[in-house]
């Protein structure tokens, strides 16, 4: 089975070497189409200019950031001010992040950083039916991915996940997260998560990654381009229609980046 869809976040966009990026994707004769994280509607269209003239990159839409002081991401535990921004973003498609608050962590950062999302499964939410509101009321011809952890609605519902047949919805995989002595167990709790999610939705997309850091700049990366072609063939087993990969400027980062390219539309062909 192959992908039907494969969508490319983009978090930092600065760190991109687009005229590559371009030149990669065109030779392998497949568009790159991105979501590019931004903190207003106005930095999307100065992405969408800039990024013009570059004919194989598609900015296919926004991916709404708010300043790491305020949290960054979106959940039932920023201000309501601060969810009030999607507001702004009515004509744009839209990749929501439900997740909880950013914090900072000197030593153990990874380690810390996935306590701190775990905990705040039980910390009381004081905006979750406002957030829900908020997301219900965007314009309905908006196309709008929510994103969130790998877990049961029951649980993603405390950081503001909302399920309703008028969003599409998108889970993480991120297998570079975990050592090796866990993959393999991951790989098994992923297996049933993927089943029951294709039954509420068949076209769910699953991210895989990481090809770069992101947020904290200490997350675990792919070693090699072989650990990316694994997580494809076992989401293709499982029956995945839809795949993102996170995230396009790692391609750059990459020694071989036109491996990963490769990798990319092997994956649909």
């Amino acid at each position: 089975m192959k992908f039907n869809n494969v969508l490319l976040w983009c978090e930092f966009p600065l760190r991109a070497d687009w005229k590559q990026l371009n030149l990669l994707f065109r030779r392998q004769g497949i568009k790159a189409r991105c979501y590019i994280a931004v903190e207003s509607p106005e930095e999307l269209r100065d992405w969408k200019r800039q990024l013009a003239k570059c004919k194989d990159i598609i900015v296919e839409g926004a991916w709404p950031v708010i300043s790491l002081e305020k949290g960054y991401w979106f959940s039932s535990f920023i201000e309501k001010k601060e969810i009030d921004t999607l507001d702004k973003f009515k004509w744009a498609k839209l990749k929501i992040d439900i997740e909880p608050p950013y914090r900072y962590f000197k030593r153990w950062t990874v380690l810390m950083a996935v306590v701190w999302v775990l905990l705040h499964l039980f910390f009381p939410a004081k905006n979750k039916k406002y957030l829900a509101e908020r997301l219900m009321k965007l314009d309905a011809n908006n196309e709008v991915i929510l994103s969130s952890f790998p877990l049961p609605d029951f649980l993603l519902k405390r950081y503001g996940f909302v399920r309703d047949k008028r969003f599409k919805y998108n889970f993480m995989v991120y297998t570079s997260m975990f050592p090796f002595f866990l993959k393999q167990l991951y790989r098994i709790y992923y297996k049933f998560f993927i089943k029951y999610q294709l039954k509420k939705d068949k076209e769910t997309y699953f991210a895989l990654g990481l090809l770069a850091k992101g947020v904290y700049n200490a997350e675990p990366e792919y070693k090699n381009v072989k650990q990316f072609k694994k997580d494809i063939k076992f989401l293709q087993r499982n029956n995945v229609r839809n795949c993102v990969v996170y995230s396009i400027e790692g391609i750059n980062q990459r020694k071989d980046p036109e491996e990963w390219v490769k990798a990319i539309k092997e994956s649909m062909e």
